[in-house]
């Protein structure tokens, strides 16, 4: 009880020194960030995993996606005997960033889990090539009927330490996650259009 009063009476004597409007909304109309992230997805299900995903903040919108492939699926190993049972999922979540204070922000967001239940097929492998690469992967197919669809909704909290970079982190009833977005808009130099 003791650190959590501290933390709001040293929140509150920040805001307090640097003249913060506390709800400014205005704040929201320049701000763009694009960000990537790492976590929890299908969190609750038989199939949670770390995955990877990306943001985009808009306006005050804050959309994000966080997704797990097959754990076997880019495996480098051939064998022809070889069967595994793997698991995919999926988390898109939409927001809207509530300026508590010009660093803080506060995103409530609902969204969609998807999870999928299937076989990796280590006797095969397919070859995706791009300009200077080329990824080697297994044939991974979903089995039926073990698509399930979750509603989601939580609570991410954004915290700005400096105008170029944004930490967020995400706590919702399907996915835990944290990520780090670079600020676009604090590139401007038009100092008018970005005023913390």
């Amino acid at each position: 009880m003791k650190k959590t009063l501290l933390l709001v009476a040293t929140i509150a004597a920040m805001s307090l020194s640097a003249n913060a409007q506390w709800l400014d909304f205005s704040n929201n109309s320049h701000r763009f960030s694009i960000g990537f992230q790492i976590g929890q997805s299908a969190v609750g299900t038989d199939y949670s995993k770390l995955g990877l995903g990306m943001s985009i903040q808009a306006l005050g919108i804050h959309v994000d996606f966080i997704r797990v492939v097959p754990e076997h699926k880019y495996d480098n190993h051939v064998d022809p005997s070889l069967q595994y049972n793997d698991s995919s999922s999926y988390n898109i979540n939409l927001g809207y960033q509530i300026p508590v204070l010009p660093w803080l922000r506060v995103m409530p967001l609902v969204g969609y889990c998807q999870t999928n239940y299937g076989v990796t097929d280590m006797g095969t492998l397919n070859a995706e090539t791009s300009e200077n690469s080329t990824t080697l992967y297994h044939d991974y197919t979903v089995t039926p009927g073990s698509r399930k669809h979750y509603f989601n909704f939580g609570v991410g909290l954004s915290i700005r330490p400096v105008k170029y970079i944004d930490i967020y982190g995400v706590y919702s009833r399907r996915a835990i996650y944290g990520g780090i977005s670079i600020n676009l808009d604090a590139f401007v130099d038009d100092e008018d259009f970005y005023e913390e």
